[in-house]
């Protein structure tokens, strides 16, 4: 468990180190998709997020809020996770910029279904409240309602990961496979939380 606890920390030492080598050939702005940010902002929102992801890593208990043995190392692998998806999507936009031919809009998409694949495994056991989850207020109101969401989110995220992963290699249009993945599947388990926190609603009410 201290090995999981320590992933995200040397992937920092390796953000740090890679930065370095890579940052006289990095451009004024960086594009991204919607904006083209500085690149001392983007370099530096991405380690601080990282670095966040370190420090509360070391810090299941807090996050999970449970003293589960299990629950919190599925609480670390989950920190890990996120934490592997942006030190690869930082490096996937710098690569262009050190020689690397790739489509990184690509690759993001592949990093993000990658992502949606094994979170997909996780959500399920998210215990109630946790700070890892969907946070909607209604969904935190209840634990039916949670358990339910999570559950299907899960579930979910596996096959919408998979055409996601499907489309961003076969696809001509990378804005609509992003969209048609990961967006369409975040509204679908919003609008499902929904009518789940209706219909338990609706039973404590007769």
């Amino acid at each position: 468990m201290k090995i999981y606890k320590n992933l995200n920390m040397f992937l920092v030492i390796i953000f740090i180190l890679g930065t370095f080598f890579c940052y006289q050939n990095l451009p004024n702005e960086i594009p991204l998709f919607m904006q083209s940010p500085n690149r001392i902002v983007f370099i530096g929102i991405s380690f601080i997020i990282l670095l966040i992801l370190a420090v509360v890593s070391l810090f299941p208990k807090k996050i999970s809020r449970s003293n589960d043995t299990v629950r919190n190392e599925i609480t670390i692998t989950v920190l890990n996770l996120f934490g592997i998806g942006v030190f690869l999507y930082y490096f996937t936009l710098i690569a262009q910029y050190s020689g690397f031919q790739i489509d990184s809009l690509k690759v993001i998409i592949l990093i993000i279904s990658g992502m949606m694949i094994l979170t997909g495994n996780f959500l399920p056991q998210m215990p109630f409240r946790s700070r890892i989850g969907f946070k909607l207020p209604w969904i935190l109101k209840d634990r039916l309602c949670w358990q339910k969401t999570h559950r299907f989110a899960g579930y979910t995220a596996i096959p919408f990961g998979i055409a996601q992963c499907l489309l961003a290699l076969f696809a001509t249009n990378s804005n609509l496979t992003f969209l048609l993945g990961i967006g369409l599947w975040i509204i679908i388990v919003c609008v499902y939380s929904l009518v789940i926190f209706a219909n338990s609603k609706q039973n404590k009410n007769m």
